[in-house]
């Protein structure tokens, strides 16, 4: 079965926000009568309530921050990352170590099947 994807006009997406906004109707009310999901509703209604920003005023608030920071939250941040990447190395590890030994077994069971086959015990 083939989804078909329904395409509505800015006017509309913003007729329905305002209608959102005007009413006491809840999202799931006014979807169902304008025969929309309530998913594409919420979207509408949280896109209009933040103002929509470019990727380099975003990049140019996050550089801001950082400079902003304090030496103690500095390190606290690094801290965190540090151990953030301890644990996920910790775990990589790990799983290197369970690939292996699975690895070095059914090479083993390998040899053992092809000796079976051949009629070797």
């Amino acid at each position: 079965m083939r989804v078909i994807r329904q395409n509505y006009t800015e006017e509309f997406r913003q007729d329905a926000v305002n209608l959102l906004k005007t009413t006491d109707r809840s999202f799931e009310q006014v979807s169902e009568d304008l025969g929309v999901s309530v998913w594409s509703l919420r979207q509408w209604y949280k896109r209009s309530e933040v103002p929509k920003k470019s990727r380099k005023q975003r990049k140019a608030e996050a550089a801001k921050f950082h400079g902003q920071e304090s030496p103690e939250h500095k390190l606290a941040r690094l801290e965190r990352e540090n151990a953030a990447l301890q644990k996920e190395n910790d775990s990589l590890r790990m799983d290197r170590e369970i690939l292996k030994k699975a690895a070095a077994k059914s090479i083993g069971q390998g040899n053992r099947l092809t000796k079976l086959s051949a009629g070797e015990r």
